[in-house]
């Protein structure tokens, strides 16, 4: 009997055919899904030309634009392997993923020219071309992928060493997609997507594929716009132009479009990557905007999501800091007291792969034999089945024996008005061992000595109110003009660990 093959090639023939009509968007025009899968038909010689064959990994340094998307279909259609190359990887971190997926061939952005230069010279053997020196063929090429064949190479941010491969196959990697598009439309949750919505993806496509956003829009029908380079304001004029409905970032891109003066009420947003500060959440709901809160990751995908249970609607769990289940995943959480209901959160799904490509040693550190995968996140479980995420296991602070999570922390400092982002890291302490310190960009011009005593001020009333522990009170506080960001778009605590040894 035959079935249904999930594979990329499938999710866009059929946007063809149900949703012929559509729209995709980028700063340069518009084409339909019908245009798009024609389009994506017509790569496939061109690519054959080049030398590129099944199973051959193509690594992809490029923009969010309509050409990516192309490349992306066109490849995977032809059984490729897609390797979308993290721009904002250091150099050196960008050769070692090249050499460690095995690219055999490199498809750059004409503009992105000196930086491909870098990989065309050290590396021998890749074949490199531009973007533009793809084009269309007269002739439409034959799809061959099928759903076990590898579809995408991943890489883990590196900010705690070398990036990390994960090898995704086209089934588990569409699976993932769908489950994410299953719990935005038929669950109450507050960033709701369907046909009828016009998504903005605010996050590159080499991350995750702009968090799935590449497979979800043509699931769903929706209209889908990308931007090259993100800008606040200009993705502010982008969604009053193309009457945007639904975003998706990290925090710390919706704390910039706020200070930009988004004010769009109604607006939809699935925010992910980080856990949102109390201060964020509360500027997103006084103007309207309603989101979802994601949990996923490189090697997870996709693993929970925001839906509004009684516990929820009870006010028992604030909405911005519970994450439930997709269908299809399992959470659990790894005590190390049985009394104690705090630990590492682990995960198993279907669509989760076996491990780390080319690296047992890994594989045996975060994967377990029964199929579950180690997130290094530390959290708790609600009595419905809510996850609640405290911390990183690398970012909880350890002081005097006892554990202080930093999250809990910035949500705390975040509600005060003038600050923007904060971030708090422990610092070694020759008496307790660690030590938080908390680091500010403030909205406005403060001095030190007045940041420091407005959030001591602040946190000791929580103190006093019961919401906290004194020896949580940071030992100090500093203030930045600019936040370091990972590749991912995250605040990079590595960096600020630097930031704050400079300063003692």
């Amino acid at each position: 009997m035959a079935r249904v093959v999930y594979t990329f090639e499938y999710i866009l023939r059929r946007a063809s055919l149900l949703f012929p009509d559509q729209e995709v968007v980028d700063d340069y025009g518009r084409k339909t899904y019908r245009e798009l899968y024609d389009n994506v038909l017509r790569l496939i010689p061109s690519l054959q030309s080049k030398g590129i064959r099944k199973g051959d990994v193509v690594a992809i340094m490029g923009l969010n634009n309509i050409k990516y998307v192309e490349l992306v279909y066109a490849l995977t259609s032809m059984g490729a392997i897609i390797y979308p190359v993290n721009l904002r990887l250091p150099p050196d971190q960008v050769l070692y993923t090249l050499v460690k997926s095995h690219s055999k061939f490199l498809i750059y952005e004409d503009q992105l020219r000196e930086y491909a230069r870098l990989a065309e010279g050290r590396l021998e053997g890749l074949k490199s071309m531009s973007f533009s020196e793809v084009g269309y063929s007269d002739e439409r090429g034959r799809p061959v992928s099928g759903e076990d064949d590898a579809v995408v190479m991943l890489f883990t941010s590196g900010t705690t060493g070398l990036p990390k491969a994960v090898l995704h196959v086209q089934r588990k990697t569409v699976m993932g997609a769908m489950f994410i598009a299953d719990q935005l439309a038929y669950y109450n949750t507050p960033a709701k997507l369907g046909q009828g919505d016009v998504m903005l993806p605010l996050v590159p496509l080499y991350h995750i594929l702009a968090w799935g956003s590449l497979l979800i829009a043509p699931m769903v029908g929706a209209k889908l716009i990308y931007m090259e380079k993100f800008d606040p304001r200009a993705a502010i004029e982008k969604i009053e132009r193309e009457g945007v409905t639904w975003i998706s970032g990290v925090p710390t891109i919706l704390h910039m479009l706020l200070e930009a003066g988004l004010n769009k009420r109604g607006l939809k947003a699935l925010i992910a990557g980080s856990p949102i500060p109390d201060g964020l959440a509360k500027r997103m709901m006084e103007r309207g905007i309603r989101f979802t809160v994601g949990y996923g990751s490189t090697e997870v995908l996709v693993a929970s999501m925001t839906i509004e249970t009684h516990l929820v609607r009870s006010g028992s769990v604030e909405l911005h800091k519970v994450t439930h289940p997709v269908l299809g995943a399992e959470i659990k959480i790894d005590v190390k007291d049985p009394k104690d209901k705090v630990g590492e959160i682990l995960v198993r799904a279907p669509w989760l792969p076996d491990g780390y490509y080319e690296d047992e040693e890994k594989t045996r550190e975060s994967f377990t034999p029964d199929g579950w995968f180690r997130t290094g996140d530390i959290g708790y479980m609600t009595e419905d089945g809510g996850l609640v995420i405290l911390d990183r296991v690398k970012d909880v602070i350890k002081s005097g024996g006892e554990w202080i999570s930093s999250s809990i922390l910035e949500a705390a400092i975040s509600e005060l008005p003038w600050v923007s982002i904060v971030a708090v890291i422990g610092v070694k302490n020759e008496k307790w061992g660690e030590r938080p310190v908390a680091i500010i960009k403030p909205s406005r011009p403060i001095s030190p000595h007045e940041a420091k005593q407005e959030v001591i001020g602040h946190l000791m009333e929580l103190v006093r109110q019961g919401k906290l522990s004194k020896f949580w009170v940071p030992d100090d506080v500093i203030i930045v003009s600019d936040m370091p960001l990972t590749s991912t778009g995250k605040v990079d605590k590595k960096a600020l660990r630097g930031i704050a040894a400079g300063s003692q």
